[in-house]
């Protein structure tokens, strides 16, 4: 049985969706991002980067999670997601 059995392969497309748990400073990273938007546009009041599905893990667009969390997760910081791991969605 090899290490990426069950795990997505192959080419990889921006656009797939990714599904993922939040930290805390994940999910205040998320906060402020949600605010920003939701303040830059009165129209969007209830905006939300994100999804929730039923198990209660974050899903997301590929590059909208580059776009939200990739300033955040550099080297030397702590992770926005919980135990450093996204999956990506087929």
């Amino acid at each position: 049985m090899s290490y990426f059995d069950g795990y997505a392969q192959g080419p990889l497309n921006t656009n797939q969706s990714v599904k993922f748990n939040l930290t805390k400073r994940g999910q205040k990273i998320l906060d402020d991002h949600n605010a920003e938007v939701r303040a830059t546009c009165k129209m969007l009041g209830d905006y939300s980067a994100t999804k929730v599905d039923a198990d209660g893990m974050h899903v997301m667009q590929l590059h909208v999670a580059m776009k939200v969390f990739g300033a955040a997760n550099t080297v030397g910081t702590e992770s926005p997601f919980e135990n450093c791991v996204m999956t990506i969605l087929r």
